[in-house]
């Protein structure tokens, strides 16, 4: 019996040994992996306070940009003349709204997505207006702008319905980029007539400052933040030509002396 008992003794103490070595290696693993996840949330810092600032006032830009064109267009109204201001910016303000709308559903980014919405409206009233107080003999180019703005519609919508999700992200951005410096660019389509006019009357000042203002907070937000190509790239084009339009216009100013 003492012999039994001694045995029996034995195998628990030999067994508890052996569950005991068993479970060492699941206890480092599991220390390890602690040990992993507060490192690398240690290692994640939050932003700086400046960088978080900027984050948050930067779609607010994107409406204060939309508005911009607001006074001119209502001059325009009022006059019944558009005078020398092209319909580019105007057109090309409805496509880039709903190209970077369009991107920020698909990339999850509410901010991009209703910040653009506001600008695809915002974009439709300046195009009427424009186009109501155009001369008749213009009708012609406006049309021409309705067909590449639906064009442009049409062939987004059906790589968001046809691709796969991440590979429609990819190609609506790089599109998105394309027509972001489009639309920052397109006063300086009247470039050539203000070096021979001496007159930046048709640069619109109120746009071309919220452009600046807007470019300057998304290429810092792209870069140091997001990291992200599709923001931070045609941001730093559009702030140069904002720049540009600034340059010239404090050069020429209205051309009234």
């Amino acid at each position: 019996m003492k012999a039994r008992s001694i045995i029996i003794a034995v195998s628990i103490l030999c067994g508890c040994s052996h569950a005991a070595s068993a479970a060492l290696p699941r206890l480092a693993t599991r220390a390890s992996t602690t040990k992993e996840k507060s490192v690398s949330t240690e290692q994640k810092e939050e932003p700086p306070k400046w960088l978080e600032a900027c984050n948050q006032l930067a779609p607010c830009t994107n409406i204060l940009c939309s508005l911009a064109p607001m006074s001119t267009i209502l001059h325009v109204t009022r006059t019944k003349s558009v005078g020398s201001l092209p319909l580019l910016p105007y057109s090309s303000m409805i496509a880039n709204g709903f190209v970077w709308a369009l991107y920020g559903h698909l990339a999850h980014l509410p901010n991009v997505k209703y910040a653009n919405m506001i600008g695809i409206m915002l974009g439709t009233f300046y195009f009427k207006e424009w186009a109501a107080a155009a001369a008749a003999s213009i009708s012609g180019a406006i049309i021409y702008h309705k067909l590449a703005i639906t064009w442009i519609v049409l062939i987004n919508s059906f790589v968001a319905a046809r691709f796969p999700r991440k590979v429609a992200t990819e190609i609506v951005g790089k599109e998105g980029v394309l027509v972001f410096i489009l639309l920052f660019a397109s006063p300086l389509s009247a470039l050539k007539g203000v070096i021979a006019s001496r007159s930046a009357a048709a640069i619109p000042l109120p746009f071309t400052v919220a452009s600046t203002i807007n470019c300057s907070l998304w290429s810092v937000v792209g870069l140091l933040l997001m990291n992200d190509f599709n923001i931070y790239f045609p941001s730093i084009l559009g702030l140069l030509c904002a720049m540009i339009q600034l340059f010239l216009k404090g050069i020429y100013g209205d051309g009234v002396k």
